[in-house]
């Protein structure tokens, strides 16, 4: 394809298997935690099993970005050895840190000083944690060789891959509900999610053999710019993006304790998150596609961001009609959640406080792409720490006002102000690269 002759479909089709590997993962969580519901001490496994992977996923943050840089940044054989040589080192040293998590004197610090983990779900969540040790490694590697599939637009195969890893779990899942008889099915459970991201990875390896092959036979003469130092100086900025995201998780919840009804916000809270998270996965899946189609085509190309934001307003619509009609009731009340009835309109209110993040989401994926094609990825941070503070000043100046209402709204305000901001900064930071490549 040139850039004069770019078709929508062509971009769904680079899309939707994206999109699918997104909704692929999103399900994983809810299958292990169902499981986990129906086995011995059901309460205390649930709980370790959220702490063991809100840590896993801290420590696997400075690997997510590798999936961006790879697709982004890889042009031939020179920069395809450059950028796997950062993607083992960072998958290596990932794994290390969750090695090191494990090591009973600094256990005992993370578990008794930093998270003050009650006495009952300890243990659980030690084993939990040693049993995610290849997780964010396997994690890194697979990032890698996806950017390098979704570079020779062969995005099937990532969606394929995924599709492993999800029938793993499940397998592994069956298994449990069958035989494990335990009390300590939280490790179990992420022994099966560490043990389905490695075959996933594995699967990726190998399918990326044609496109690894086709990359070692090209050269590119915008990839002589490429250091590893000059990489290292690129992705920086993307994996304290990541960093700072995965951080917010534990401020929202000690803000919403200071305010009133914190028990029922703490509950609803993660439950409204995790439902808008799934109208806004396909957006996160777009941002590889438009960094590939930009960088093929042009920072210029207008059906790119507009594909983005047609995604967006259906997801936005779809979101509208779940929060204000009956669907809310079942949606928080049957299927795929049990909440109280009290806090279904909690939920829903909370759910219409965050209808623009699926727009926001379009112009993350969007601007942030034109920014790392553009080879101007401290931009990204910059937006993020933007987007932390004025959330964090939100919740802050609700905390000074003393104002009396719900935490959880005040979290989705917060959120949602602190996205938009970002987001804003994001559009006028793109225009101004796209005007610089006139």
């Amino acid at each position: 394809m040139t850039s004069g002759n770019l078709q929508t479909i062509a971009i769904i089709r680079l899309w939707v298997p994206l999109a699918l590997t997104w909704a692929m993962m999103a399900a994983e969580g809810v299958i292990l935690q169902s499981v986990l519901s129906r086995l011995q001490d059901a309460a205390t496994n649930l709980a370790a099993f959220g702490v063991a992977i809100s840590i896993a996923f801290i420590v696997e943050a400075p690997v997510i970005m590798l999936l961006s840089a790879s697709t982004a940044y890889v042009l031939g054989s020179r920069s395809y050895r450059i950028v796997r040589a950062l993607a083992l080192a960072l998958s290596f040293g990932t794994s290390c840190m969750m090695g090191i998590a494990v090591l009973p004197p600094v256990y005992a610090i993370l578990s008794k000083t930093i998270l003050a983990l009650p006495p009952s779900i300890t243990d659980h969540v030690y084993w939990s944690l040693v049993a995610l040790i290849p997780w964010p490694g396997a994690i890194g590697i697979r990032r890698f060789y996806q950017g390098v599939i979704i570079k020779r637009h062969m995005n099937h195969l990532v969606a394929l891959g995924t599709t492993i890893r999800l029938l793993s779990i499940i397998a592994g899942s069956i298994l449990a509900l069958r035989f494990v008889r335990t009390s300590y099915t939280a490790p179990y459970a992420c022994g099966v999610l560490a043990f389905a991201v490695t075959a996933e990875m594995i699967a990726t390896w190998w399918m990326a053999r044609y496109a690894v092959r086709s990359i070692q036979h090209t050269n590119s003469p915008r990839e002589s710019m490429l250091t590893f130092r000059r990489l290292v100086a690129l992705y920086i900025p993307l994996a304290m993006t990541s960093l700072i995201t995965m951080g917010l998780g534990p401020v929202f919840a000690a803000f919403m304790t200071r305010f009133p009804n914190a028990v029922a916000s703490l509950a609803v809270f993660p439950i409204i998150d995790n439902t808008v998270f799934q109208f806004r996965s396909p957006l996160f899946a777009y941002q590889e596609v438009a960094i590939s189609l930009y960088s093929r085509h042009g920072l210029h190309e207008k059906k790119v961001a507009k594909a983005a934001y047609g995604i967006a307003t259906i997801a936005t619509g779809l979101l509208l009609v779940i929060a204000t009609t009956p669907l809310s009731d079942i949606v928080f009340g049957v299927f795929p959640y049990h909440l109280d009835t009290s806090l279904h309109p909690m939920a829903a209110y909370g759910m219409i406080l965050l209808l623009p993040l699926p727009i926001v989401s379009a112009i993350y994926s969007v601007e942030r792409s034109v920014l790392i094609v553009s080879h101007h990825t401290n931009h990204v941070t910059y937006s993020t720490l933007l987007e932390a503070g004025v959330t964090i000043g939100v919740m802050s100046l609700a905390a000074l006002l003393r104002i009396n209402i719900s935490g959880v709204y005040l979290a989705c305000v917060a959120m949602t102000a602190g996205k938009i901001t970002a987001a804003v900064y994001l559009l006028f930071v793109g225009r101004y690269y796209r005007s610089a490549r006139d």
